[in-house]
Protein backbone atom coordinates (compact mmCIF):
# COMPACT_ATOMS: atom_id res chain seq x y z
CA UNK A 1 0.00 0.00 0.00
CA UNK A 2 2.72 2.62 0.72
CA UNK A 3 4.16 1.57 -2.79
CA UNK A 4 0.77 3.04 -4.24
CA UNK A 5 0.54 5.98 -2.23
CA UNK A 6 4.07 7.05 -3.01
CA UNK A 7 2.55 7.41 -6.62
CA UNK A 8 -0.26 9.85 -5.71
CA UNK A 9 -0.04 12.83 -6.82
CA UNK A 10 -3.24 15.88 -5.70
CA UNK A 11 -4.88 15.25 -9.04
CA UNK A 12 -5.36 11.61 -8.93
CA UNK A 13 -6.92 12.12 -5.91
CA UNK A 14 -9.69 14.23 -8.08
CA UNK A 15 -9.39 11.60 -10.47
CA UNK A 16 -10.43 9.00 -8.13
CA UNK A 17 -13.14 11.28 -6.63
CA UNK A 18 -14.81 11.84 -10.36
CA UNK A 19 -14.61 7.42 -10.57
CA UNK A 20 -16.48 7.05 -7.55
CA UNK A 21 -19.34 10.05 -8.73
CA UNK A 22 -19.31 8.01 -11.99
CA UNK A 23 -20.19 4.88 -9.64
CA UNK A 24 -22.50 7.17 -7.68
CA UNK A 25 -24.70 7.94 -10.73
CA UNK A 26 -24.58 4.39 -12.09
CA UNK A 27 -26.29 3.37 -8.72
CA UNK A 28 -28.78 5.96 -9.09
CA UNK A 29 -29.58 5.16 -12.76
CA UNK A 30 -30.48 1.57 -12.01
CA UNK A 31 -31.84 2.82 -8.73
CA UNK A 32 -34.18 4.65 -11.15
CA UNK A 33 -33.32 7.84 -10.33
CA UNK A 34 -31.70 9.31 -13.51
CA UNK A 35 -32.02 13.23 -12.50
CA UNK A 36 -29.90 12.46 -9.05
CA UNK A 37 -27.85 10.38 -11.31
CA UNK A 38 -27.41 12.92 -13.87
CA UNK A 39 -26.30 15.88 -11.12
CA UNK A 40 -23.78 12.86 -9.59
CA UNK A 41 -22.43 12.54 -13.60
CA UNK A 42 -22.20 16.27 -14.01
CA UNK A 43 -19.96 16.23 -10.94
CA UNK A 44 -17.88 13.56 -12.31
CA UNK A 45 -17.30 15.56 -15.38
CA UNK A 46 -16.79 18.75 -13.27
CA UNK A 47 -13.97 16.80 -11.44
CA UNK A 48 -12.45 15.09 -14.68
CA UNK A 49 -11.86 18.99 -16.01
CA UNK A 50 -9.88 19.91 -13.38
CA UNK A 51 -8.06 17.10 -12.87
CA UNK A 52 -5.59 18.28 -15.71
CA UNK A 53 -5.42 21.72 -14.43
CA UNK A 54 -4.29 20.64 -11.46
CA UNK A 55 -1.97 18.34 -12.81
CA UNK A 56 0.10 20.91 -14.45
CA UNK A 57 -0.07 23.38 -11.41
CA UNK A 58 1.45 20.42 -9.01
CA UNK A 59 4.30 19.47 -11.14
CA UNK A 60 2.48 17.66 -14.67
CA UNK A 61 0.52 14.83 -15.39
CA UNK A 62 2.58 11.24 -14.03
CA UNK A 63 2.79 8.06 -16.11
CA UNK A 64 0.66 6.83 -13.12
CA UNK A 65 -1.83 9.31 -13.45
CA UNK A 66 -2.34 9.11 -17.09
CA UNK A 67 -3.39 4.76 -16.08
CA UNK A 68 -6.11 5.95 -13.49
CA UNK A 69 -7.61 8.01 -16.43
CA UNK A 70 -8.91 5.11 -17.70
CA UNK A 71 -11.74 5.12 -14.38
CA UNK A 72 -13.05 7.51 -17.37
CA UNK A 73 -14.66 4.25 -18.50
CA UNK A 74 -16.90 4.09 -15.20
CA UNK A 75 -18.41 7.86 -15.42
CA UNK A 76 -18.19 8.56 -19.20
CA UNK A 77 -18.46 4.60 -20.80
CA UNK A 78 -20.95 2.56 -18.28
CA UNK A 79 -23.01 5.32 -16.62
CA UNK A 80 -24.53 6.45 -19.77
CA UNK A 81 -24.62 2.56 -21.18
CA UNK A 82 -26.26 1.64 -17.44
CA UNK A 83 -28.47 4.63 -18.80
CA UNK A 84 -29.19 3.50 -21.97
CA UNK A 85 -30.13 -0.15 -20.48
CA UNK A 86 -32.41 1.17 -17.59
CA UNK A 87 -34.49 3.71 -20.16
CA UNK A 88 -34.57 0.97 -23.03
CA UNK A 89 -34.60 -2.66 -21.35
CA UNK A 90 -34.43 -4.30 -24.63
CA UNK A 91 -32.41 -5.70 -27.55
CA UNK A 92 -31.96 -1.84 -29.02
CA UNK A 93 -30.87 -0.35 -25.39
CA UNK A 94 -28.89 -3.09 -24.40
CA UNK A 95 -27.18 -3.43 -28.33
CA UNK A 96 -26.73 0.17 -28.31
CA UNK A 97 -25.47 0.59 -25.01
CA UNK A 98 -23.31 -2.24 -25.58
CA UNK A 99 -21.42 -0.25 -28.81
CA UNK A 100 -21.40 2.84 -27.02
CA UNK A 101 -19.08 0.92 -23.99
CA UNK A 102 -17.04 -0.26 -26.49
CA UNK A 103 -16.83 3.29 -28.39
CA UNK A 104 -15.88 5.19 -24.85
CA UNK A 105 -13.10 2.38 -24.39
CA UNK A 106 -11.56 2.68 -27.48
CA UNK A 107 -11.45 6.18 -27.33
CA UNK A 108 -10.36 6.02 -24.02
CA UNK A 109 -7.20 3.60 -25.38
CA UNK A 110 -6.10 5.48 -28.24
CA UNK A 111 -5.69 8.66 -26.24
CA UNK A 112 -3.82 7.27 -23.84
CA UNK A 113 -1.36 5.09 -26.37
CA UNK A 114 -1.11 8.72 -29.11
CA UNK A 115 1.76 10.82 -29.01
CA UNK A 116 -0.37 13.19 -30.13
CA UNK A 117 -3.51 14.60 -29.72
CA UNK A 118 -5.83 12.05 -31.65
CA UNK A 119 -8.86 13.47 -32.01
CA UNK A 120 -12.75 13.01 -32.08
CA UNK A 121 -15.14 13.67 -29.11
CA UNK A 122 -13.56 13.27 -25.75
CA UNK A 123 -15.42 10.96 -23.63
CA UNK A 124 -15.61 13.41 -21.31
CA UNK A 125 -18.24 14.70 -23.03
CA UNK A 126 -21.17 12.25 -22.37
CA UNK A 127 -20.76 13.20 -18.62
CA UNK A 128 -22.82 16.80 -20.12
CA UNK A 129 -24.61 15.33 -23.03
CA UNK A 130 -26.53 12.77 -21.23
CA UNK A 131 -27.29 14.29 -17.80
CA UNK A 132 -28.63 17.14 -20.54
CA UNK A 133 -30.71 14.88 -22.28
CA UNK A 134 -32.17 13.70 -18.85
CA UNK A 135 -33.13 17.43 -17.69
CA UNK A 136 -34.62 18.51 -21.12
CA UNK A 137 -36.33 14.99 -21.48
CA UNK A 138 -38.09 16.34 -18.24
CA UNK A 139 -38.66 19.53 -19.92
CA UNK A 140 -39.68 17.81 -23.62
CA UNK A 141 -40.83 14.75 -22.52
CA UNK A 142 -39.68 13.14 -25.61
CA UNK A 143 -39.18 9.38 -26.34
CA UNK A 144 -36.60 7.21 -24.33
CA UNK A 145 -35.40 6.40 -28.07
CA UNK A 146 -33.84 9.72 -28.68
CA UNK A 147 -31.10 8.71 -26.37
CA UNK A 148 -30.42 5.76 -28.75
CA UNK A 149 -29.97 8.65 -31.37
CA UNK A 150 -27.62 10.25 -29.46
CA UNK A 151 -25.70 7.08 -27.97
CA UNK A 152 -24.67 6.37 -31.81
CA UNK A 153 -24.27 9.97 -32.34
CA UNK A 154 -21.85 9.91 -29.55
CA UNK A 155 -20.25 6.91 -30.94
CA UNK A 156 -19.16 8.18 -34.15
CA UNK A 157 -17.74 10.83 -32.75
CA UNK A 158 -15.73 9.54 -30.09
CA UNK A 159 -14.47 7.20 -33.12
CA UNK A 160 -14.15 9.87 -35.46
CA UNK A 161 -10.65 11.75 -36.09
CA UNK A 162 -12.00 15.23 -35.93
CA UNK A 163 -10.14 17.65 -33.75
CA UNK A 164 -11.35 19.92 -31.55
CA UNK A 165 -9.89 23.17 -29.61
CA UNK A 166 -10.05 23.07 -25.82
Amino acid sequence: MADIIRYLKPADFLTVGGMISGFSAILLYSWGEPILGSFALLIAAFVDAIDGKVARKFGGATAFGKALDFSDIVSFGTAPAILLCVLIPDTIGYVTASLFLTASLLRLARFNVMKKPSGGMPTTANGAIFPALCFLQLWLGFSNYFFVAAALVSCVLMLSSFRLRK
